[in-house]
């Protein structure tokens, strides 16, 4: 009898680990990864005896999530593994093409939807690589249930002018609570014109720690970009109106304004944020879902058990309500940290400048280095953050409604770059600056109804005494004619000191050290999204004192550019934008039709230039081919109204707002259009695309800033693809 009860618990053991196996995998099923299965009759073995040569099923799934930046808050999010956009992704114009470029891919590019731009980073120098470059709360951390590998790859053109891109990415997991793995990327474009090859290549690791008191997340990074810069062409004529032009050019034969420019960055990222919660355990129901999984692992354990054992299984009275309870940990309490540290490398090199091509000269050799027509601008970044938390957490009980968050912050940063000029040499000096922050966060995220978060934060002591940052989000959900509306309502307002870089920058060519007041922002923005019809609507008012930007200007005649110069603006009154945003999605059976229209004004062109209107639309059929394979056929377009677009000054790397009226170019009223075939295959994605199927059709305008011609027509071709070890 004794025996027959440990065999029946040794049973219950076994059933409710099957149950969590199965709950797990659920649960990564629903982030878009196929549970294909080996099919057991392909085993070698026809009397399937000998159990070391069956094949085992591998368990497929991942679960990932990204992590609040300051304070390590999880948020789950979804595995991109759906093929819709993926081919838009791939480029430098982005998946709804609202970026503008510099003509061939992974180039700088700058948002022309203003309330979508990034906060300015202290180091400038490689904002404009947003498309390669992922900050730590964008990333996704993971828990998989097996060994995942996912490879990237496409390209267009030849050796000659085309692009390489790829991407691996492994995933792996040492137990349930340790997650770790890699990204490795590398993007290379040859450019179909002179003298604009561009390559990036990156290394993530990182691991994390889930455990019921103490948890980690760690990221480390390191990046290399190496852009070639043209400059832009001598003429717009030979793209616009070729019949203009005394000679016929290809795209590879167009003169352009610079020859050996190159902007190089190197950098290395060490994100590190970690808490231990101090807390309490309990018995709370299983989710149905848990309850589900738990009831198909005891049927399929009760089927494997024999006669003897069953009858005594059937005698056995079970308490449903503790058999479908699970402990679970509660924490109270939080003690928070999150430290940043970062190095940047960045030189700006030049063998020759054309002749007069800039307006000033600070010296004539950087540390006698290089000879006196040539140009090596260097500047070196350092920055170490440390923020300090603690957090009364939400939900530990009924009356706690809300999470409460008081932290700290020290940030110290350090610039080297030219500071002294003896003889026309210069020499390198270095800036260290400090900064301390004090703040506090209300926030509920539990429940469906209503939630909220309010972030107040204070610099008392340092470079940036006298910030303020208070950002507030409240989004409410309910039902309405058998559907359910969310509203979002969120703004801010920022008080803050500009960079450092826009307050000091020493060059050959440019020198400035701006004594600038402290930039004011205050916006609001409401978002409806109502699921059933699919629209979602955004409404956004900013007002800007101070308002801080690059400014650049150039005399341009006789295909050449000369007497440039470019600085730090500020403009001392107040900058108002309105904009409103439509998203409206239509489907009827297999025909989808996905369009975003946006509307947007500025109350100064001259200081911040927008298009007032920009269209996004997307057509296409989806199809199902023998149940497996998922095709999507259609067609992307974009088109904006005309505007001053911002120019880009190669030497600074920033996006200007052109300032000589002589010489500005108004882009615009110009549809770019691409043609592609989007498949998904189990666990792979796979593409063809058209790239500009229209460049020769509508005047040949395809500039997206001024002087930088895109690529003309061009076949994309790409493929993603998972491995489950």
């Amino acid at each position: 009898m004794r025996i027959k009860q440990y065999l029946l618990l040794a049973m219950m053991a076994v059933s409710l680990l099957n149950g969590q196996y199965l709950l797990a995998q659920n649960n990564f099923e629903d982030n878009g990864f196929d549970d294909q299965g080996i099919n057991e009759s392909s085993n070698f073995n026809p009397h399937k005896n000998d159990s070391t040569k069956k094949n085992k099923e591998i368990p497929k799934g991942i679960y990932a999530w990204t992590v609040d930046r300051k304070f390590g808050d999880i948020r789950k999010v979804d595995v991109d593994t759906m093929p819709h956009l993926y081919p838009q992704s791939t480029l430098a114009m982005g998946k709804q093409m609202q970026f503008n470029t510099l003509g061939n891919n992974y180039t700088a590019r700058q948002n022309r939807i203003f309330i979508d731009r990034k906060e300015k980073q202290q180091f400038a120098f490689t904002e404009v690589y947003d498309m390669v470059l992922r900050q730590p709360e964008d990333f996704h951390f993971t828990n998989t249930l097996s060994p995942i590998t996912n490879l990237s790859y496409d390209n267009c053109g030849d050796k000659t002018n085309g692009e390489d891109h790829l991407d691996a990415r492994f995933a792996v997991n040492a137990g349930k609570r340790i997650g770790m793995g890699m990204d490795l990327d590398y993007a290379y474009a040859r450019g179909y014109l002179q003298n604009q090859s561009i390559s990036h290549f990156g290394a993530t690791f990182y691991t994390s720690y889930m455990g019921d008191k103490y948890q980690l997340h760690a990221l480390y990074s390191t990046h290399h970009q190496k852009a070639t810069e043209n400059g832009g062409i001598t003429n717009d004529n030979y793209i616009t109106h070729p019949e203009l032009t005394e000679q016929s050019y290809s795209a590879n034969e167009i003169p352009v304004i610079l020859q050996q420019n190159w902007n190089r960055n190197d950098h290395q990222h060490l994100f590190l944020t970690h808490r231990y919660s101090v807390g309490f355990y309990q018995q709370v129901p299983m989710t149905e879902e848990e309850k589900t999984a738990k009831q198909f692992a005891l049927a399929s354990a009760k089927e494997n058990m024999k006669d003897s054992i069953d009858a005594l299984a059937d005698t056995m009275v079970v308490d449903s309500t503790m058999l479908f309870m699970k402990r679970e940990f509660k924490p109270v309490t939080s003690f928070i940290h999150t430290a940043e540290v970062a190095s940047h490398d960045r030189s700006y090199q030049v063998y020759a400048s054309p002749k007069g091509y800039y307006a000033n000269k600070y010296y004539d050799t950087f540390e006698k280095t290089y000879s006196a027509d040539s140009i090596l601008d260097v500047t070196k970044y350092f920055s170490l953050k440390n923020t300090f938390a603690i957090a009364l957490m939400e939900g530990f009980n009924k009356y706690a409604m809300a999470g409460l968050k008081l932290f700290a912050s020290h940030e110290l940063r350090r610039a080297e770059m030219p500071m002294t000029i003896t003889d026309s040499c210069a020499y390198t000096g270095k800036i260290s600056e400090h900064s301390i922050s004090v703040g506090g966060q209300l926030q509920r995220t539990q429940g469906h109804t209503l939630h909220y978060d309010l972030l107040a934060e204070t610099w008392i002591a340092g470079e940036d005494i006298g910030q303020l940052k208070i950002d507030g989000k409240v989004d409410l959900n309910f039902p309405l004619l058998g559907d359910t509306v969310r509203l979002i309502a969120k703004g801010y307002v920022h008080r803050l000191n500009p960079t450092l870089y826009e307050r000091k920058l020493h060059t050959k060519h440019f020198w400035w050290d701006n004594s600038l007041d402290k930039e004011m922002r205050t916006r609001i923005e409401g978002n409806f999204t109502y699921e059933k019809t699919k629209t979602t609507l955004r409404v956004a008012v900013e007002e800007i004192q101070n308002y801080t930007y690059y400014g650049m200007s150039y005399t341009r005649a006789d295909n050449a550019n000369t007497l440039l110069t470019a600085s730090v603006r500020q403009h001392g009154g107040n900058l108002n934008i309105l904009t409103a945003q439509l998203d409206q999605k239509f489907q009827l059976g297999p025909l989808h039709w996905d369009n975003v229209l946006t509307y947007q004004s500025s109350s100064n062109q001259d200081v911040l230039p927008l298009p007032t209107l920009n269209a996004f639309s997307n057509l296409y059929i989806q199809f199902m081919v023998a149940g497996v394979l998922r095709v999507e056929l259609g067609g992307a377009a974009t088109w904006f109204s005309k505007y001053d677009a911002p120019d880009f000054c190669p030497a600074i790397n920033q996006f200007a707002v052109q300032e000589n009226s002589q010489s500005r170019v108004e882009l615009g009223n110009f549809p770019f259009v691409d043609v592609y075939a989007n498949m998904h295959l189990k666990h792979a994605r796979f593409f063809l695309l058209m790239q500009n199927a229209t460049a020769s059709s509508f005047g040949r305008n395809y500039f997206l800033t001024p002087h930088y011609a895109q690529n003309e027509s061009v076949i994309h071709f790409g493929v993603s693809w998972n491995f489950f070890n």
